[in-house]
C-alpha cells in the first residue's frame, strides 16, 4: 500500500486536490515511485471511504468542479504506524534498461557503445533536472524526506554515469581487436 502512503504523506504538507497531488507526485517522487493518476485518484476514493482523508468540494464558475483533500487524524495515525512497521528491505528492480545492458553481446561494438552513451546522457540529464527542481522550489522549510530522497536520486544518476563510463571502457577493451 506505499501509493496510499505516499499520498497521505503528501498531505502532512497542505490540502490538495488530486490534480495537485499527481503533479506533486510526479515532481517529488518520480525517482523512486511511480503511479498513474488514475491509481491516484482510486486510491484517494478509497482512503476517503476509509476516513484516512476527507474532501471538501468546490464549486469553480468556469472550470469543473473540484475536490479538495486533507488527511484525517486517522490517516495521520495510519501513516505513523505504517512508517513504525518493519520493512524487508527487500530490493525490488525490474529495469528494461539493465535487460537490454545484459544482452549487448549481440550488438556490433560501436552500436552497444553508442545504447550506453544515450542512457548516460539520460541519466545526466535526469540528475539535472532533480538539481534545477531542487534549486527552484527547494527550501529550508521542506521536509527533510524530500531532501534525502532527492538526493539519493541525484547521487543514482550519477553513479549510473560513472558506470556507465567504465561499461564503454571495459567494452572496448574486451573487443576482438583491442590491443
Amino acid at each position: 500500500m506505499a501509493l496510499r502512503h505516499a499520498l497521505l504523506g503528501l498531505l502532512t504538507h497542505q490540502p490538495a486536490t488530486g490534480y495537485a497531488l499527481n503533479a506533486t507526485f510526479k515532481a517529488q517522487m518520480i525517482h523512486f515511485w511511480h503511479a498513474h493518476h488514475t491509481q491516484i485518484y482510486r486510491e484517494l476514493l478509497k482512503m476517503e471511504d476509509e476516513a484516512f482523508v476527507s474532501s471538501e468540494h468546490v464549486a469553480q464558475h468556469d472550470l469543473p468542479d473540484k475536490k479538495i483533500y486533507s488527511i484525517t487524524d486517522r490517516g495521520r495515525e495510519e501513516l505513523i504506524d505504517w512508517l513504525r512497521q518493519p520493512t524487508s528491505f527487500q530490493p525490488k528492480m525490474k529495469d528494461e534498461n539493465l535487460l537490454r545492458m545484459s544482452l549487448l553481446q549481440l550488438l556490433p561494438l560501436d552500436e552497444a557503445i553508442r545504447y550506453v552513451e544515450e542512457t548516460k546522457a539520460h541519466h545526466e540529464q535526469v540528475a539535472q533536472q532533480i538539481r534545477t527542481f531542487q534549486a527552484a522550489h527547494q527550501s529550508e522549510d521542506d521536509t527533510l524526506g524530500y531532501l534525502l530522497t532527492s538526493e539519493y536520486a541525484i547521487r543514482m544518476m550519477e553513479n549510473y554515469a560513472g558506470w556507465a563510463d567504465w561499461a564503454i571502457e571495459e567494452m572496448k577493451r574486451r573487443a576482438p581487436n583491442a590491443t
